[in-house]
C-alpha cells in the first residue's frame, strides 16, 4: 500500500512525501524507489512513478523530476514540456505540475505559497545547505512571482539528524558553528535561513537514518529514493 505524508493541502496546494512502501522494486531497493540514477531496474522505476502519479491523480508525464547535482542551482518550470538543466530546485505556479526532489538523507523542503499560487521543491543536501539553495529559492519566488515571505510556509521532510551525519575533518566555511564532533546539524542551519528570510518552517522529526521506512544511503549504501513533492491543483 502506497503511504504519503501530507505535509500541507488547501483548496490550491498539496504538498507531501513518499516513504518506501508501494512500490514494485526488490532488494536493496525494495519498495517505492523513485530514484533512475541508483542502479534499480528501469522498468521497476518506471512503474514506481506510475503508481505514485495514479495516486495523485495524475499523469504520469506531470510528475517533474530534477538531474540532481548536488548544487544550489534553482530553476522555474515554465512549460510542462520543459527540458531543465541539471539543477536542485524548482519553482513554478503551474497547475498541475508535480515537483519532485529525491532523497535519501538530504533535506527534501517543499515552499509553498497558496496565496500567489506558487511551489517550489528543493534538494537541500549539506552542498545545497552550505550553498543556501532554499536562499535561492525563496527570493526566486519572490522576484519572477511576486511571493511575500508571510505568505511562505516551508516543510523540511525526513531527513538525517545531527547525532547521524558524521561529516568528519570536511570544513564546511562559515557552516563550522553548525557542528559539533565532526557531526552536521542541518535542520539547525535551514532553521536559521528560514528565520533570516523571515519565512514559516516545518520540520520532520523522522531521522532516515534510524528509521527503515524511509531509504538511507549512510545506513545502507546501495538503496533508492523517496521523493517530496508539491503541486497546485
Amino acid at each position: 500500500m502506497l503511504n504519503l505524508d501530507v505535509a500541507f493541502e488547501d483548496e490550491r496546494v498539496l504538498a507531501g512525501f513518499t516513504t518506501r512502501f508501494g512500490g514494485v522494486s526488490v532488494g536493496a531497493y525494495a519498495g517505492l524507489n523513485l530514484g533512475d540514477h541508483v542502479g534499480d531496474l528501469p522498468q521497476n522505476v518506471a512503474k514506481n512513478r506510475e503508481i505514485l502519479a495514479s495516486n495523485l491523480g495524475l499523469p504520469l508525464q506531470n510528475l517533474k523530476f530534477m538531474k540532481q547535482i548536488h548544487s544550489n542551482e534553482v530553476r522555474i518550470l515554465r512549460d510542462l514540456n520543459d527540458e531543465l538543466p541539471p539543477c536542485d530546485g524548482l519553482v513554478t505556479d503551474l497547475k498541475g505540475a508535480m515537483l519532485c526532489v529525491l532523497v535519501a538523507d538530504c533535506s527534501p523542503v517543499l515552499i509553498v505559497d497558496s496565496v500567489r499560487g506558487v511551489v517550489a521543491a528543493v534538494h537541500a543536501g549539506r552542498a545545497g545547505v552550505v550553498g543556501q539553495i532554499c536562499t535561492n529559492a525563496v527570493k526566486l519566488m519572490k522576484s519572477e512571482f511576486g511571493c511575500q515571505s508571510h505568505d511562505l510556509c516551508a516543510f523540511v521532510g525526513a531527513n538525517i539528524k545531527k547525532d547521524c551525519y558524521e561529516v568528519g575533518e570536511l570544513n564546511l566555511g562559515k557552516f563550522e558553528r553548525y557542528k559539533n564532533g565532526g557531526k552536521f546539524d542541518m535542520n539547525a542551519a535551514l532553521k536559521d535561513e528560514f528565520a533570516a528570510l523571515s519565512v514559516r518552517v516545518k520540520f520532520s522529526e523522522i531521522c532516515t537514518h534510524c528509521d527503515e521506512r524511509y531509504f538511507s544511503y549512510r545506513r545502507d549504501g546501495v538503496t533508492g529514493r523517496f521523493c517530496g513533492f508539491a503541486m497546485l491543483k
